[in-house]
């Protein structure tokens, strides 16, 4: 039986576990994949001693971001209950062993990453800083014209007394908090910030500093080449060091572990060797020095125990974890170090709760794939060598006609990024539509060509200063190599993408007449006006020579609408209304070039929406255009 939108869009997918001190407990975050009102309804639910999950908190709000309490018998959490909506969070508090929730204190507003002291007194929260009375009051008038760059909100570290409620702000000045750290102490926080809130300052110079919790002055620590994220402090012989996820941008863009003295020093990258990108770091307790690090290497997932002083890992995930699966979430361990809980997928199993035993015995604690079991495609690795010799890999996900030994149509599924990946995990969502498109006879190469992560920094930079060249080579090669193999019908081929990969969709189909239909989702079109309208232009120094006004022929050269006149296969457009990293107006132009050439097109538009489809009636209707488009145009047609 077919996958039908409704039940994708609708699917109850697990988030953020967090392991009881004990490791007897995990609490996470359910939410259907699909929002069907303006409010967000998230619950938080709870297994205890490996029993099945259960809801522990009413769904009837937003609650995110839980929390145990450093003696195991406390939740924090965020949680929007009291006004219904996601700039007036609050936090709460509420007993391991059931019961109601109480506010922790009378602090609201734009809160995230909450976490408790080690000695469990007090709680810390970043908070947006809100709009003040006067700016309220202008609003209200109408009188609340925007000028670019000022006014701008930042984030500050607050704590909270658990005992009183009571809060106070730790961090002042025009500095943008993006995370923090406790040091083991309690006594002090490891703080990443930046100049400015704006995203772009993602990809330059962010520093890294310490701020007493009782007061005093802050200094600083180092400089990291880009934006930290996810810091610990841990112990090492020669003193403590803060560890986090970071990359060299256009010198070494692949994520990795970086630390550096908590004394402050010159940071340095630790690894882990070889092609593996980092892709979420956690304390590893119970191991001094120790990091729980997510790692890609190829399209395998992998957990490892990192030491923070010698770059030492050994493997720390179940053993019984699905085989050829990968992390969903950063895991998360007891204080012990010897259990450990992450959210965890393979091509054929939606994401499910495991929790066990490091490097021993698991299961999971929840079967939200349940209705699903049997149901899914089977999917396989599969490689090929672009025609400059570069091999590539990719995932292959085969319907059930694939099996009768006649060719079937093919869609390309191109990832965004560029620095991203496709793994072995489930692709069953609005975004990820191979399983969608398998039920219904397509098969789907899910390809990571040059400039992907998890094959090494030298990888990534291979698309440096080539945006669009070897990359869609890499991609047809792909395609050509499933027909060599007898797999996918010459005729019938398509590629789509979301994102980077609806530019590398526009982009392939002005180079090749080899694939017949296309679907370009938020996707850029015009590589220059794009530089002036996003809301991450600094990204593009990773990718080119510099900015467009220097080199704007690099820019033009690689872009889709300088060659649309090459286009004859039927493309199909996407856009949110209120994206801010691709702005609709480049999907615009690609209609307009296409409407204009003759070319069959369709472009959708989602109210309200940014970069990413959130609304269930958005989702459902994206993907049965996407099932309807392909279907037209390789399976209709003669």
């Amino acid at each position: 039986m077919a996958l039908t939108p409704e039940e994708l869009a609708d699917r109850l997918v697990p988030d953020d576990p967090r392991l009881s001190p004990d490791g007897r407990s995990v609490v996470f975050a359910v939410a259907p994949r699909g929002k069907r009102e303006a409010h967000k309804r998230q619950a938080l639910w709870l297994s205890r001693d490996g029993e099945p999950a259960q809801p522990f908190t009413a769904g009837t709000a937003h609650d995110a971001n839980p929390r145990w309490s450093p003696d195991g018998t406390t939740v924090l959490f965020c949680s929007d209950r009291i006004a219904h909506d996601d700039e007036t969070f609050r936090l709460f508090l509420i007993p391991a062993a059931g019961g109601e929730a109480r506010p922790l204190g009378d602090l609201d507003g734009a809160l995230s990453q909450p976490s408790w002291s080690p000695d469990g007194r007090s709680v810390v929260v970043l908070r947006k800083d809100p709009k003040t009375v006067e700016e309220r009051a202008r609003a209200e008038r109408r009188d609340d014209a925007i000028v670019a760059g000022e006014a701008a909100k930042r984030s500050r570290v607050w704590l909270i007394e658990v005992a009183t409620g009571k809060a106070r702000c730790l961090t002042f000045g025009e500095r943008q908090v993006w995370s923090y750290a406790w040091t083991p102490e309690g006594d002090a926080l490891v703080v990443v910030t930046t100049a400015t809130p704006d995203l772009d300052t993602h990809y330059g110079p962010s520093a890294v500093g310490l701020v007493p919790v009782g007061g005093g002055l802050s200094r600083a620590i180092a400089t990291f080449p880009s934006l930290p994220t996810e810091p610990v402090v841990v112990a090492a012989p020669d003193g403590p060091l803060v560890a986090a996820m970071v990359n060299a941008n256009r010198d070494d863009p692949q994520d990795a572990v970086w630390t550096v003295p908590l004394s402050g020093g010159e940071p340095r990258r630790l690894g882990p060797a070889g092609r593996a990108v980092v892709e979420a770091v956690a304390p590893l307790t119970g191991s001094p020095g120790g990091l729980a690090v997510a790692i890609g290497d190829g399209v395998h997932g992998r957990l490892l125990g990192v030491d923070a002083g010698s770059g030492e890992s050994w493997a720390i995930a179940p053993a019984s974890l699905p085989e050829g699966g990968y992390p969903a979430t950063a895991p998360s361990v007891s204080a012990d170090g010897r259990r450990i809980t992450v959210v965890w997928s393979n091509p054929t199993t939606p994401e499910e709760v495991w929790i066990g035993e490091a490097g021993g015995e698991g299961a999971p604690v929840t079967a939200f794939g349940e209705a699903f079991r049997g149901r899914l495609s089977p999917a396989e690795t599969v490689r090929w060598s672009s025609p400059d010799g570069v091999e590539i890999e990719g995932v292959l996900t085969l319907p059930a006609e694939a099996t009768t030994g006649r060719p079937v149509p093919l869609v390309v599924e191109v990832h965004g990024g560029p620095w991203w990946h496709w793994g072995l995990s489930v692709m069953l969502d609005w975004h990820d539509w191979a399983q969608l498109l398998a039920s219904r006879g397509i098969a789907v190469l899910a390809p990571n060509p040059r400039g992907s992560t998890a094959y090494g920094s030298a990888f990534q930079r291979l698309l440096q200063d080539d945006v669009g060249g070897g990359e869609a080579q890499d991609l047809i090669a792909g395609a050509q190599a499933m027909v060599a193999r007898g797999i996918a019908d010459p005729e019938r081929l398509g590629i789509a993408g979301w994102s980077w990969g609806g530019y590398l969709s526009a982009w392939a189909i002005t180079q090749t007449d080899l694939f017949a239909a296309a679907f370009v989702g938020a996707g850029v079109t015009n590589l220059v006006s794009d530089h002036g309208t996003g809301d991450i232009p600094a990204m593009n120094l990773g990718l080119f020579p510099g900015m467009p006004y220097a080199a704007p022929d690099a820019y033009w050269e690689r872009s889709p609408i300088r060659h649309a006149a090459r286009i004859t296969a039927p493309t199909l457009i996407a856009h949110g209304d209120a994206d801010d990293r691709v702005h609709p107006a480049q999907g615009m132009e690609l209609h307009r070039a296409l409407t204009s050439l003759g070319v069959p097109t369709r472009f959708l538009r989602y109210p309200r929406e940014g970069h990413l489809i959130a609304e269930r009636e958005h989702q459902i209707h994206l993907m049965r255009e996407i099932v309807g488009w392909f279907g037209r145009w390789l399976i209709e047609s003669p």
